[in-house]
């Protein structure tokens, strides 16, 4: 039991433990001195069962009774230095002066271990009653350091009735020398002040050298409670360190007073204004750093709330505030730390875990010198580095892609005997993803269940993944089965990289039983998942197989991301489905996702396969729009379009798109000659028949400029060009199309290059005599005079689109009006007159000399021609003797359908009579015969006048590209011969101009021989159908020669 009087007057004391700078008898000695006639009687209350003699725990396990206690006594009056040494305290709550209290004390009290001191005044206006009781508490401050010099004075109070009290939570972060009372909140008089609050009370650390478990037991300090009377010996007292939870465990002691003296209508708050007993937790810190303007210090915001806080806590707050995009604040806090003194009290906060936390965070290349000073700075201090710093550091270098440095680290890890977990040999395997090692991958699983670890899922799917990246989908799928086996199960990811593995194979069906196993085992399907087996059907050509899985999807409500839309866009493109790739890339935009350089370059494929040149140029567009970078493919997918269009239009933009591709590193010609080589050597890359046409044309273009400008010397002897095979890409050729094209084109221009292909390399050579002799042929400038671009370069893109709709538009309807009347006269040559076939050279002869006669138009003859053909073949009885007059009949009915009949020059009945020898009523008969064979339709259309129609579609209407009409002087001549064949008569007129163009055109050196643009207006192919019959027909016309 108590046996003072008056309540006590409480003054802080410094947390944790103190240790006096003088020992006991030094003290005793300077008690004495001072406190003249006190005597000091120690009694406890409320000691724990093991101390139920009021004795307590010495550090040395001991116990002694408060008779053994020894007593400091003190003789005179007046004020004095207490000087307290630190076993004085152990397991002190108060001191009591019972009488004859100093009217000025000091007590001086150094805290060894934290290196700061505090001197504290007492004026206890000499009342001989006063009592004074000393608790702990902590004094902080915003720099920590040596507070010495700080002064508490309690002047002014009532000798019987003063009752002041400074909470241990009532102290001030921040003094540089003598606190006044009023700064302490100590009014003079009998009432009551309480201590002003600086940060909340809850610590969240320990004191130096305390172990969790005696955490436990000193949260019984607050029990023992000694008072100390002047009839009592003289005892040195053991003082404890106090620990977080015994100041915790004191503030919610009084909270606890504060709540009994909450009333009906107030809160807490009320009832004690000014008194807050909260715990500062990882939380509150958090909190306080989000709302700190960007320009404010987080130093000056959280530096006292790291009292509160042991090194696991601020890792934890490290870790989250940059998981929260805080990390720069993160490294000002950590980095302050650093710099603290090592006498500092928050200088314990760096160790082991938030160096590793740190070390954890350092996500870049250029914060890997930084993760490796840390790990330096911790072996200068004398922090060990353990498995989860080295495996923080690895996973640093891999982010770095510093793989060889991330080995090293595992390396040292070993040499200093500390042993991987699994989470090192996760980031060990991820090591050898990035460097496409599966083998070793399956080492490293192997060598971590040797040693009784049990891989996670996390674990298989990275060496899954490995294996998929190199091709290996057995591999993959017997790491699937060992996981089964290890009993771990499946994830997502674990079957989407099944998936994705033997997508990459082409083994479609394989991806199709994992997914069917997926959805066995009960297992979630998410949009990777769906998005890897979409894209397994885009690399197997099964572009409807990818539309039923995106439905299946779309059923199970799994939202569909831009990597599904980019693998369904790319399945369209690979099934040549331009349309369905349009609408997906539409339901992309539309569903709020944005295209990146993968969807575009997708799209533009697809518009590739689909000869859509002029939606290729507006994606194009829109893809630089929209700050996505073209990459070589997309420049080759757009050569390719362009050139393979036949468009003269769009050939021209392909030559002005190639400079533009150019400048962004695309298409680079590289001399490769040294000085000394009698060869020049030059070399290049393209992926495309299109892109290495446009190529080799502006680098003979660039020769032809060398040699005016440096003349023949420059060439030396020969000439090299070297066209190289690139790394995959889907957009690349078979080398083999692309020399069979550039073969055709410089054979076909005279072109004195010889091609030839060698593992996969192009190479032409010449010497230099010939070419510069080719360079200044006419041929040379036929071949090249699309790079002039004419007035095309200067047109925008809008006025070059909307020609070419035009022009596409006009031409489709009258190719459509050819195939109705087509179908329409569809000739029975099994009626034909077997005489007149017999003369069919005499007949083509004889329409031509009429032709001349009558000065008609060539296609006007070719018409006639037709007409005529289509009464040999209406199974009317016809004597075979009046064949020229029934042709000159045709000739004239087709010239008043096709020319201006009756207009002046048009020759009447007499002349013709003279020109033909048949009489104008012989003419007039025939005619009405005719008309009537025909029931009225004398319609008719020739070969040559579709063919007239093919060239205007390419843009051969255009009078400024002319010389680049390479056919014109050699088509007249092929149309006679087709014409004279029996065989060519019964042959659509529409499928022989089609093949008497694409021969024509591939004897020249055309690319390409039958352009896409014909093959879109015409459903022609040279694969299939009746056009390649019919072209091998026309060759052997042209031989027959």
């Amino acid at each position: 039991m108590s046996n003072f009087v008056e309540p006590p007057i409480v003054i802080p004391v410094v947390g944790g433990a103190l240790a006096g700078g003088v020992d006991g008898s030094d003290a005793a000695a300077a008690l004495s001195a001072r406190l003249a006639s006190c005597t000091l009687q120690a009694t406890a209350e409320g000691a724990d069962e093991d101390s139920s003699q009021h004795g307590h725990t010495d550090p040395t396990g001991g116990t002694s009774s408060p008779a053994q206690q020894p007593i400091v006594e003190a003789g005179g009056s007046g004020g004095g230095l207490f000087i307290l040494p630190a076993n004085y305290f152990s397991d002190l709550e108060s001191v009591d002066f019972a009488s004859g209290a100093p009217e000025s004390s000091e007590l001086f009290l150094r805290q060894q271990s934290q290196h700061q001191s505090l001197a504290g005044t007492v004026n206890s206006c000499g009342a001989p009653s006063s009592v004074f009781s000393l608790t702990s508490g902590d004094f902080g401050g915003a720099g920590g350091g040596h507070y010495s010099g700080a002064s508490f004075s309690a002047s002014g109070l009532s000798s019987t009735t003063s009752n002041v009290q400074v909470a241990e939570d009532g102290y001030s972060g921040e003094f540089g020398g003598f606190l006044s009372s009023s700064q302490l909140g100590l009014g003079g008089g009998g009432g009551q002040a309480q201590g002003q609050q600086h940060y909340p009370h809850s610590t969240r650390r320990r004191s130096e050298g305390q172990t969790p478990s005696n955490l436990s037991n000193s949260q019984h300090g607050a029990q023992h409670h000694h008072h100390y009377t002047h009839s009592s010996p003289p005892v040195p007292f053991p003082m404890p360190q106090q620990s977080a939870s015994q100041r915790r465990n004191q503030g919610y002691r009084k909270l606890f007073q504060q709540v009994t003296k909450v009333s009906k209508g107030q809160k807490l708050t009320d009832s004690e204004p000014g008194a807050p007993y909260t715990d500062m937790t990882v939380e509150d810190i958090l909190r306080i750093v989000f709302k700190l303007a960007p320009q404010e210090s987080t130093i000056a915001a959280v530096e006292k709330g790291l009292y509160f806080l042991d090194s696991s806590a601020t890792a934890a707050l490290l870790k989250e505030l940059s998981k929260q995009g805080q990390l720069k604040r993160a490294v000002d806090i950590f980095d302050w730390l650093r710099g603290l003194p090592a006498g500092h009290e928050l200088s314990h906060l760096c160790d082991l875990y938030t160096y590793t936390t740190m070390i954890s965070q350092c996500g870049s290349h250029q914060q890997l010198r930084r993760a490796l000073e840390l790990v330096a700075e911790m072996r200068s201090r004398g922090i060990e580095c353990n498995v989860h710093t080295y495996s923080a550091l690895m996973n640093v270098c891999i982010k770095a892609n510093e793989l060889d440095l991330g080995q090293d680290v595992y390396r040292q890890m070993l040499e200093e005997g500390i042993a991987p977990n699994l989470v090192t040999y996760n980031i060990l395997i991820d090591v050898f993803v990035k460097r496409g090692q599966w083998e070793e991958a399956i080492k490293t699983l192997d060598r971590l269940e040797g040693q009784g670890i049990q891989a996670e899922v996390r674990t298989y799917n990275t060496v899954i993944s490995a294996c998929n990246k190199s091709g290996q989908p057995e591999h993959a799928l017997q790491i699937y089965e060992r996981m089964l086996a290890a009993g771990v199960k499946p994830s997502a990811t674990t079957y989407t990289a099944l998936i994705s593995a033997y997508g990459r194979a082409g083994k479609i069906d394989n991806a199709l039983e994992i997914f069917q196993d997926m959805i066995r085992r009960g297992c979630e399907r998410n949009v990777i998942t769906y998005s890897s087996l979409i894209s397994a059907c885009e690399k197997a050509g099964r572009w409807e197989l990818a539309l039923e899985l995106f439905n299946k999807m779309h059923k199970e409500n799994c939202k569909p991301n831009v990597v599904t839309y980019n693998s369904l866009i790319a399945a369209c493109a690979h099934g040549g489905h331009w349309e369905k790739a349009t609408e997906f890339f539409q339901l992309l935009q539309a569903q709020g996702c944005k295209p990146d350089s993968i969807t575009f370059t997708a799209l533009i494929a697809a518009f590739e396969k689909g000869g859509q040149w002029r939606r290729a140029l507006k994606a194009l567009e829109q893809m630089q729009a929209s700050s996505c970078h073209p990459d070589a493919a997309v420049f080759n997918s757009m050569m390719e379009v362009l050139w393979q269009s036949g468009v003269i239009i769009a050939q021209v933009k392909a030559l002005q798109l190639w400079s533009l591709a150019n400048r962004n590193g695309q298409f680079r010609i590289y001399t490769n000659s040294r000085q000394e080589s009698p060869m020049l050597q030059y070399s290049t890359v393209a992926l495309t028949t299109g892109a290495a046409i446009v190529t080799i044309l502006r680098w003979l273009v660039e020769l032809r400029s060398k040699l005016l400008k440096d003349g023949p010397a420059f060439f030396r002897e020969s000439v090299i060009m070297t066209l190289h095979k690139a790394k995959q890409s889907r957009s690349e050729q078979p080398s083999l199309v692309i020399y069979e094209a550039l073969s055709s084109m410089l054979l076909g221009s005279g072109s004195p290059f010889r091609a030839q292909l060698l593992d996969h390399t192009i190479t032409l050579d010449t010497t230099s005599a010939a070419m510069i002799a080719w360079l200044g042929s006419p041929s040379f400038a036929e071949l090249v005079f699309l790079v002039q671009g004419g007035s095309i370069r200067r047109m925008s893109l809008d006025m070059v689109l909307s020609e070419d709709v035009a022009v596409a538009a006009r031409c489709m309807d009258a190719f459509a009006a050819i195939r109705r009347l087509e179908d329409a006269t569809v000739p029975n040559m099994a009626m034909y007159n077997a005489a007149v076939i017999q003369q069919r050279p005499q007949v083509v002869h004889l329409a031509l000399k009429y032709g001349v006669a009558f000065a008609f138009r060539e296609d006007t003859v070719y018409d006639g021609l037709m007409l005529f053909d289509r009464v040999m073949c209406c199974g009317v009885v016809f004597n075979p003797n009046l064949w020229p007059l029934c042709l000159c009949s045709c000739i004239l009915l087709s010239a008043r359908q096709g020319e201006a009949g009756g207009s002046p020059g048009w020759p009447n009945y007499e002349s013709i009579a003279l020109l033909t020898g048949f009489g104008a009523g012989a003419l007039l008969a025939m005619e009405h015969n005719v008309r009537g064979w025909l029931r009225g339709d004398t319609s008719a259309i020739s070969a040559q006048r579709v063919v007239q129609l093919y060239e205007e579609r390419l843009g051969h209407y255009l009078q400024e590209f002319k010389p680049a009409h390479r056919t014109a002087k050699e088509m007249p001549a092929l149309l006679v011969k087709a014409a004279a064949s029996p065989a060519c008569i019964g042959v659509r007129p529409s499928v022989l101009a089609a093949a008497v163009l694409a021969v024509l055109r591939s004897i020249k050196g055309i690319i390409p021989a039958w352009p896409v643009s014909l093959q879109l207006m015409t459903n022609y192919s040279l694969a299939s159908g009746e056009l390649p019959a019919c072209m091998l027909h026309v060759e052997s016309l042209l031989q027959s020669v």
